[in-house]
């Protein structure tokens, strides 16, 4: 019995990382290049499905001003304003998407997940 609410606590936590995640890519406007879901957007990357550690470690290196793409001095300022736990989040939520959405999927807008609130 122990054992199970031991994972069912997991679970949970795991869950609400990820609903955390979520919020924090939708309110950093994340999603207006790499897509609701981290599909990608035209030449912006696909996020979605990447591991957890991939994605931290270029966040933190976009913190330090380390980029290896066109897009380097974009991203910069928006590594720099995240806090370690939200780096964490949001490569959970990320790493936990289907990488392969299909375009002519109906997707939710950010502000449907956000529940109407302002971003």
């Amino acid at each position: 019995m122990v054992r199970y609410m031991f994972f069912l606590a997991l679970f949970a936590i795991s869950i609400s990382a990820s609903s955390e995640g979520e919020r924090l890519y939708m309110s950093k406007g994340c999603y207006g290049c790499h897509g609701t879901y981290g599909e990608g957007i035209g030449d912006y990357p696909k996020l979605a499905g990447r591991e957890i550690d991939e994605l931290a470690d270029r966040l933190h290196a976009l913190q330090r001003g380390i980029g290896h793409t066109s897009k380097r001095d974009m991203m910069i300022p928006f590594a720099k304003s995240l806090h370690e736990s939200e780096i964490e989040a949001i490569a959970k939520y990320l790493s936990f998407q289907q990488p392969d959405i299909s375009e002519d999927e109906s997707l939710e807008t950010p502000e449907e997940i956000l529940g109407g609130s302002d971003m």
